[in-house]
């Protein structure tokens, strides 16, 4: 039986420069890390970083893609790419979640917010040819949460990124936060993000939560204890 192939694309603006071009601005792609991992075995994955090399394209069954605003262009140069010959695109992240109908002229399917609860019904809804056009993720507690699969990332990456929570109650008028990863604070358990930081090379690391020193005491005592 022939294995499948998803293809997981990170896309960067080609107009980036200054400070955007510094390696110490770069960081891998935690969703789709993520995402990787939540793929059962029988799929092969190949993650397109255009942090270290354009895009070039390659055969795949199913295509993943996340965006900032400021690569949604490019992820649509990409996603067309594979739609004109008929390979099913999925496209989540902050951008696609927020414009979700912008992003549907150019992709097959949106995730809406937090992805692992939505990806198992993606793949089955592909499996069957029936996939839909949106799909909205839940804001699930985050015991358990699965760690990125790290080897499929570019080994020159500077940093890497480890998440203890999600979720901010402060509801700031200038972020988009809460209605990405809602108003709830959510933190993972100590041991558990301490058994995934003894489990990178990397030696420097960075936090990249929501609100990194959390809310109220029982948080703070947390953040005190990694």
């Amino acid at each position: 039986m022939k294995r499948q192939k998803l293809v997981l694309v990170n896309p960067v603006n080609n107009c980036r420069n200054g400070f955007s071009v510094n390696s110490s601005s770069r960081f891998p792609p935690l969703g789709l890390g993520i995402i990787a991992s939540l793929t059962p075995d029988a799929w092969d994955i190949d993650l397109v970083d255009e942090n270290f090399s354009p895009f070039t394209y390659r055969d795949a069954d199913l295509v993943g893609i996340t965006a900032f605003t400021s690569a949604a262009t490019r992820a649509y140069e990409i996603a067309v790419e594979y739609r004109q010959r008929g390979v099913p695109v999925v496209m989540g992240g902050i951008h696609a979640s927020m414009r979700h109908e912008e992003a549907l002229q150019f992709v097959d399917a949106v995730v809406i917010g937090e992805a692992e609860s939505a990806w198992p019904q993606v793949l089955a809804d592909v499996a069957r040819g029936e996939l839909k056009p949106v799909y909205r993720g839940q804001w699930l507690d985050l015991a358990g949460l699965r760690a990125p699969q790290r080897d499929l990332y570019n080994g020159d990456y500077m940093f890497a990124t480890v998440q203890t929570s999600r979720g901010c109650p402060l509801d700031c008028d200038f972020c988009s936060v809460t209605a990405f990863n809602g108003r709830r604070y959510r933190r993972r358990p100590t041991d558990e993000v301490l058994d995934e930081i003894e489990s990178i090379p990397q030696e420097l690391l960075l936090f990249v939560d929501d609100n990194v020193v959390g809310y109220g005491n029982e948080a703070r005592q947390q953040t005190l204890e990694l």
